[in-house]
């Protein structure tokens, strides 16, 4: 009776010690939001940066997915999964926008976009899959330091340090276009395609109400205004240059650069810059990112 006695404080000891494991596994995803193109196969474990449990380690192999059909566009979900042996769950999921591409640019007409919920925010992120409120305008425009066209206020009074800093060192700067009203954006939009074509205006028009123009917050520069005035010319001049250098310092990014197209969603528009106050552009201009994979994290 003794030694049965013993065995089991002996084994109420050992159990005893051993901690329950209540923890979930880490499960992260190298991407909350990709663009796939359309009928374009996936490597869905692509995606999973990370799925790990303290005890039982690595579980890559362990994870489970739903898939997606990739023959019709529009924003769907991967939802991804992983236990570990104690039954413990970890879950999360992907975003997946499958769109038309017309070589490194995503056609706008049939892809599916989300509507900003904040648009009066000056680092908001407007492009070809976000788009504006339907009928939302600034309410804070007025006209620029040497022309007509419009910027928001607090854009305004950046650009103006920026205009009158270019000034200073000597370098030419005229503000070709500032604020465009949806229904001049719309109409530049149909006309292009009237007179170029869908795929010419895909390549270099912004589809209406995802237009950066339509914010307030972005401008158009250039050093002449003679011939063509917004072309990649614009890199190589002086003004360029301190755009590259010093917009930063304003508040302001280089929106779509050359080596980011894929990622915009734009071809390359050394003239285009957009407001977004002092500290991201700063942020921005030190990682060399772009606005959207600011969001992407």
């Amino acid at each position: 009776m003794k030694k049965i006695i013993g065995f089991m404080l002996a084994f109420l000891v050992i159990t005893g010690c051993q901690a329950k494991d209540d923890e979930a596994p880490v499960l992260s995803l190298s991407k909350s939001r990709v663009q796939i193109a359309l009928n374009e196969s996936i490597d869905y474990l692509q995606y999973v940066e990370k799925a790990y449990d303290k005890k039982d380690g690595d579980l890559i192999k362990q994870v489970n997915y739903t898939t997606i059909d990739t023959s019709t566009v529009g924003k769907k979900t991967i939802h991804y999964d992983v236990k570990d042996q104690a039954g413990n769950q970890s879950q999360t999921d992907l975003i997946v926008d499958v769109v038309e591409y017309f070589g490194d640019l995503i056609n706008p007409v049939t892809a599916q976009a989300d509507i900003v919920e904040n648009p009066d925010d000056v680092t908001v992120l407007v492009n070809k899959l976000h788009e504006i409120p339907e009928g939302w305008k600034p309410d804070d425009l007025e006209k620029v330091i040497d022309c007509s066209q419009k910027l928001r206020h607090e854009a305004n009074e950046a650009y103006t340090r920026f205009y009158q800093a270019a000034k200073v060192k000597g370098i030419d700067i005229y503000t070709i276009s500032g604020y465009r009203e949806p229904e001049t954006q719309e109409l530049y939009w149909n006309n292009v395609v009237k007179v170029s074509g869908e795929e010419h205006a895909i390549q270099y028009n912004a589809y209406p109400r995802r237009s950066e123009h339509e914010l307030g917050l972005c401008v158009d520069v250039s050093y002449t205004t003679e011939g063509d005035r917004l072309s990649e010319k614009v890199a190589d001049s002086a003004l360029g240059k301190f755009i590259e250098s010093d917009a930063y310092q304003y508040g302001f990014i280089l929106r779509y650069p050359k080596d980011k197209v894929r990622i915009t969603g734009y071809n390359y528009e050394p003239w285009h810059i957009r407001y977004v106050g002092v500290e991201l552009a700063t942020q921005l201009h030190n990682e060399n990112k772009t606005l959207e994979e600011y969001y992407e994290g």
